[in-house]
């Protein structure tokens, strides 16, 4: 039984924890965007009414007023709030109502809390009880007061799990999907803990069932209630990790293109452009280095003929099997030679941009799609560093000096 008490208070501890590091750590963007203010609200609430089940804050808040249990009757008020703020994020995300709809779930809430109020004085508190759950089932003014805390919990739970559902089927496949699921299952698990709760008390207050498992009730449902917990703090991470996932990746597709666009902007320093962004804006940092990489190879083309394309083609097609990797290579070997031409001051020659796609059109990507169009360019990248292309810049360019 020792065990059994241990292990759910080492849950209890664990999920307080992360709990907290949830709270500070939406903070800022709680400060920043306002449709994150509910959500933080809802960890913030439950955060607290969490931390009023530990012993000593009930010692301190009970203690210090003289009310027995007050801490239990603050603990609901909070997961109220907490579940009401649940249901105005997951409508802001899904489903975005009128003033009408916020004013009648506002309305909904301040019943129930007055409703919860009422009972909770209105209830026999003879003594301080730790599990306010346990020590009161078979109770009928406790049955009451926890059939109103239940009830508001389901309801609200029930409602999320439906939109969390719905949006979960409409997301693309990936993070948002993923963590959208998550919170309905997570709000799923809550709405089971308050059936299995309310379900109990009307049982034991019929006396179907004796006091011997209750704590065998408490201690099922408590896991339950810190699995509800778990699943909704993953899924409001989930798609987080997305976006931190997605910038990583934007950062360093920025740090290896930062070679290739210095050695091509020190050629056509024309094409960069002056407007300068903020070190966080990773996705526009790096829209911006691709475009530029983009223009300065345009720009570069009439400084190649179009005898040296051919000849880039052959020498890629001697080195490599695959197409894609011809065209790469290809590509790298005009664009050295090109990239040397203006460095050296010769005229542009008259070849036209753009060439019918025989093969000799630069296998770049479309900027619908930037993360193709950053892996391209970053294997063009490599691809300058080669043998192959440092052989064929030096046989072109003695061949360029010797013709002039």
């Amino acid at each position: 039984m020792r065990t059994n008490v241990d292990t759910r208070q080492f849950v209890e501890y664990a999920v307080l924890c992360l709990l907290w590091s949830m709270v500070l750590w939406r903070a800022p963007a709680a400060r920043r965007i306002p449709r994150q203010r509910a959500l933080w609200v809802t960890f913030a609430a439950l955060t607290l009414a969490m931390t009023l089940r530990l012993p000593a804050v009930m010692d301190v808040v009970d203690g210090g007023t003289g009310v027995n249990n007050l801490s239990t009757l603050f603990k609901h008020f909070l997961g109220i709030t907490a579940a009401a703020a649940l249901l105005e994020f997951v409508h802001s995300i899904t489903r975005p109502d009128s003033a009408d709809g916020r004013r009648r779930r506002l309305a909904a809430t301040l019943v129930a809390l007055v409703a919860l109020t009422t009972f909770f004085f209105l209830m026999p508190r003879e003594s301080q009880a730790e599990d306010f759950f346990e020590a009161n089932v078979g109770s009928g003014a406790a049955t009451a007061y926890l059939m109103v805390w239940f009830g508001c919990l389901g309801t609200a739970m029930a409602t999320a799990t439906a939109l969390f559902w719905g949006a979960g089927r409409q997301a693309a496949a990936g993070w948002l999907r993923t963590g959208l699921r998550l919170l309905g299952l997570g709000c799923a698990a809550g709405v089971l803990y308050s059936l299995l709760r309310a379900g109990y008390l009307l049982v034991r207050l019929v006396g179907t069932a004796d006091a011997g498992t209750d704590a065998q009730v408490a201690e099922v449902t408590d896991l339950l209630k810190h699995a509800a917990i778990v699943l909704i703090l993953l899924g409001t991470s989930i798609p987080a990790a997305g976006v931190a996932w997605r910038g990583w990746q934007q950062w360093r597709h920025l740090r290896r293109l930062r070679p290739l666009w210095g050695k091509l902007t020190a050629a056509v320093p024309e094409v960069v452009l002056d407007e300068g962004l903020r070190r966080h804006e990773l996705r526009l940092r790096l829209h911006r280095r691709v475009v530029e990489i983009r223009d300065a190879l345009l720009a570069l083309q009439p400084y190649v003929d179009p005898a040296r394309r051919a000849a880039a083609r052959e020498t890629a097609a001697d080195a490599e099997t695959e197409e894609s990797e011809r065209r790469i290579l290809a590509d790298a070997c005009w664009v050295e030679v090109a990239r040397h031409a203006k460095l050296a001051g010769r005229a542009p020659g008259s070849a036209p941009a753009r060439e019918p796609d025989d093969g000799s059109t630069p296998v770049w990507g479309s900027l619908d799609d930037l993360e193709t169009e950053a892996r391209l360019l970053i294997r063009l990248e490599h691809a300058r560093h080669r043998a192959t292309v440092r052989e064929f810049v030096r046989e072109h360019t003695d061949q360029e000096a010797t013709h002039s």
